[in-house]
């Protein structure tokens, strides 16, 4: 394939900081160690970090767009006021993006971030073709959980209202849905919502991915202590992570002292986690360390058995890849993205019914794998093996070969 000339739009891009933000970098950065000319649009906010981490690779221009009149204060008014910076910022960045394309010429144009479907994109309205994604966005918590979001679950069910109103309004969804030349989307949730919505050209592609540089620290480091099975959980505390689920598992395995958590994270739900671990009398198995820079979670990776991921609503988060490429076998929920990531040659999934079952499925997981050292150890191989697949440089190749002629 021949070099080409490329707009990538990234609303998110900042390589200091984990999730969509270094996703955003990182797509850039590659597209032009691929030797692709790269025009990348973005807020300025993470513009110190950028030109930091760009230096010597002069095919990679950075274009920075901000809202006028202090209308960037919107992001942080409310959920609401959010989505209305994305969207007008949107507008503002196709705007810049028409100059650039009259400018230089360029073929093509690629929306990164946010990855969200039902937010589009108006740079479907460049001469050039589109290709949008990867991206989720359809993905709904099960009804059957809400209490484990407790006073949040109104805000899921206005997330969704939301979303339908995106849908059936937003001319950056209606335009971009029907006019790309490629939709890449994370989960069949979402491919089913661009299908319905009249996209053309819709392909599943996971979105979760490490750099290669990502495993020059990491190997296979098999456990093989028998005396007892730590169990990992990682990300943020918010409800809709599932981090109190975590807890009415561990409530049914306090016969198993030797079965503990590790729990890495912060954020809104904290208070009630720790008062259900009072509660539930689990402060010799749950053991919480906070919010830790990220070279102190590799450590964490590197030293359990086991992942637990317990997400009730996500795209497929990056976390799953990591704690695999450690070797961590996961036991997660058979939902969404980590529904798709997760099979029986890396771990187990547990069915979304009604959380009475859930708990108890997820708990004789964890039984069965401290009880199985052997299957404990086949499940880690294959986990490090998928993982090792899941690089960005690979991902990216994949869809530049495909879609980028």
């Amino acid at each position: 394939m021949t070099n080409k000339k490329i707009i990538v739009s990234a609303y998110a891009c900042d390589p200091s900081k984990g999730s969509e933000p270094s996703n955003g970098y990182n797509w850039a950065d590659q597209l032009a160690r691929y030797g692709h000319e790269v025009h990348c649009i973005t807020l300025s906010s993470g513009k110190k970090s950028i030109e930091k981490r760009k230096k010597g690779i002069s095919n990679l221009n950075f274009v920075y767009v901000d809202l006028p009149f202090g209308l960037n204060r919107m992001y942080y008014w409310s959920q609401l006021g959010m989505y209305l910076h994305y969207l007008v910022w949107q507008w503002f960045a196709y705007k810049k993006a028409k100059k650039i394309q009259k400018q230089y010429g360029c073929d093509l144009v690629h929306h990164i971030s946010w990855g969200s479907l039902q937010q589009g994109s108006f740079m479907y309205r460049l001469p050039i073709p589109l290709i949008f994604g990867p991206a989720g966005g359809a993905q709904k918590a099960p009804v059957a959980f809400k209490n484990y979001f407790g006073q949040h679950w109104s805000t899921e069910i206005k997330r969704e209202k939301m979303s339908m109103l995106l849908q059936r309004f937003n001319p950056a969804f209606r335009g971009m849905v029907k006019k790309s030349k490629v939709i890449l989307v994370s989960n069949t949730d979402t491919m089913k919502m661009a299908q319905q919505c009249g996209a053309k050209n819709v392909v599943h592609f996971l979105d979760s991915s490490l750099p290669n540089s990502f495993f020059d620290t990491t190997k296979l480091n098999f456990i093989k202590k028998e005396d007892d099975f730590k169990l990992l959980w990682v990300g943020r505390f918010l409800p809709r992570k599932g981090i109190l689920l975590v807890l009415d598992v561990m409530k049914g395995l306090k016969q198993f002292p030797k079965i503990t958590l590790t729990v890495v994270g912060d954020g809104e739900t904290k208070e009630e986690f720790l008062k259900t671990i009072e509660e539930y009398n689990l402060g010799e198995q749950v053991h919480w360390v906070g919010k830790v820079p990220f070279e102190k979670v590799k450590e964490y990776y590197a030293s359990h058995h086991a992942f637990l991921f317990t997400s009730l609503r996500d795209s497929g988060g990056v976390q799953l890849i990591e704690a695999m490429a450690y070797g961590l076998p996961v036991i997660t929920l058979d939902l969404h993205g980590q529904g798709i990531m997760v099979d029986k040659d890396r771990g187990f999934k547990a069915s979304v019914i009604n959380p009475e079952k859930t708990i108890k499925e997820l708990q004789e997981a964890i039984v069965y794998l401290n009880k199985n050292r052997g299957e404990l150890s086949r499940l880690s191989k294959n986990a490090y093996e998928y993982a090792k697949e899941q690089t960005l440089e690979r991902k990216i190749k994949e869809i530049t070969t495909r879609y980028y002629t």
